[in-house]
C-alpha cells in the first residue's frame, strides 16, 4: 500500500501543470497559420535568410501547418524592421574580433474573427571574426539564424502566455 501512494504522489506531482509552449500556441493559432515574410527592400538577402529560417522554426517548434491565406486558422506577417552588427572586444592592436548581430522583428497576427495584434520581438547573436577581417557571409547567415530563431522564441513565448489565459 505504501509503494502505491508513494508512486501516486510522485506522478502527482511530477505531472502537474507542465504544458508544451506548442500545445498553447495551437490555442491562439489554431491549426493552419498562413505565414508571409515581407521582403526587405533595403536588406533582400537578409530577409530571404529569415524567411527560411521562420518557416523552419514554425514547422520545427510549433508543429503548425503552413497553408494558404483562405483556409488558415490565423495569419501572421513578419517583418524585418532592424538589423545591426555592433563591435564588441577589440584585440589589443585596436581590431574587432567579436560582433554582436541585433535583429528587430515585427509580427503581425490576424485572427479568423478579424481581431488584428502586433508583437516586436528582438533577437541576438555574438560571433568571432578574425582581427582586420571584414564579416564573411557564413559567419553573417549564422549571425541572422540565431538571431532570428531567438526572436521568433521571444514570440513564440508571448503566443503561449496567451493561450495559458
Amino acid at each position: 500500500m505504501k509503494k502505491y501512494l508513494v508512486s501516486f504522489f510522485a506522478f502527482f506531482i511530477i505531472a502537474c501543470g507542465y504544458i508544451p509552449s506548442s500545445q498553447m500556441a495551437s490555442k491562439v493559432l489554431g491549426e493552419n497559420v498562413f505565414l508571409k515574410i515581407n521582403i526587405s527592400k533595403q536588406d533582400p538577402e537578409n530577409s530571404v535568410y529569415i524567411t527560411d529560417i521562420l518557416r523552419e522554426t514554425m514547422l520545427n517548434k510549433l508543429g503548425r501547418k503552413i497553408t494558404d491565406e483562405y483556409n488558415a486558422d490565423s495569419s501572421i506577417i513578419v517583418t524585418m524592421k532592424k538589423l545591426d552588427f555592433h563591435p564588441m572586444v577589440y584585440d589589443k592592436n585596436g581590431y574587432v574580433i567579436n560582433y554582436k548581430a541585433q535583429l528587430y522583428l515585427e509580427f503581425i497576427l490576424r485572427y479568423k474573427n478579424g481581431k488584428e495584434e502586433i508583437i516586436n520581438t528582438r533577437g541576438s547573436y555574438n560571433f568571432d571574426i578574425n582581427p582586420n577581417s571584414i564579416i564573411s557571409d557564413q559567419a553573417r547567415f549564422e549571425a541572422i539564424k540565431n538571431a532570428s530563431s531567438e526572436a521568433f522564441d521571444e514570440f513564440v513565448s508571448i503566443i503561449a502566455i496567451r493561450g495559458y489565459r
